[in-house]
């Protein structure tokens, strides 16, 4: 039996093929009215789309509120003491990622503490959603405080 996260999978992606296929018979319809029957169920597949992101978004950001709530004793950082660790010098490099404080010194992806571009010793909040939202990367890297 699927579990209650591959089902919502399953389901976007049976969505996300809907409306693949709508939107390619919207190229050979010639009736308004087909178009806009078409348009309709498009229309309700994105909202429904949209419905699944919020609750996932609302998991994310309970998740979120969790792990902070499990870092009292963590160091704090300041956005100066953050810029500090940007893994120059022999110093190691932490990112701050939604108020969290990672270590990515030892990461791969973050050789000369540098990762498509960016450079550690920063909050990369809106640079990790735009990439990567939802996704478990940030559970492999070793919590070492929370921005304040």
């Amino acid at each position: 039996m699927p579990t209650q996260k591959e089902m919502i999978c399953m389901r976007m992606n049976q969505i996300v093929r809907e409306l693949n296929d709508n939107t390619n018979c919207m190229y050979w319809v010639q009736s308004h009215y087909s178009r806009y029957v078409l348009l309709n169920q498009i229309k309700s597949k994105i909202e429904e789309l949209h419905f699944i992101n919020n609750l996932i978004c609302i998991e994310n950001e309970q998740m979120l509120r969790d792990r902070l709530q499990e870092l009292p004793n963590q160091r704090e950082f300041t956005l100066a003491e953050l810029a500090e660790y940007d893994g120059k010098n022999s110093r190691p490099a932490y990112v701050s990622v939604e108020q969290i404080v990672y270590d990515v010194t030892n990461n791969a992806t973050w050789a000369a503490a540098t990762h498509f571009g960016l450079s550690a010793g920063k909050d990369l909040t809106n640079e990790f959603n735009a990439c990567h939202e939802g996704q478990a990367i940030l559970n492999k890297l070793k919590v070492v405080g929370k921005l304040v």
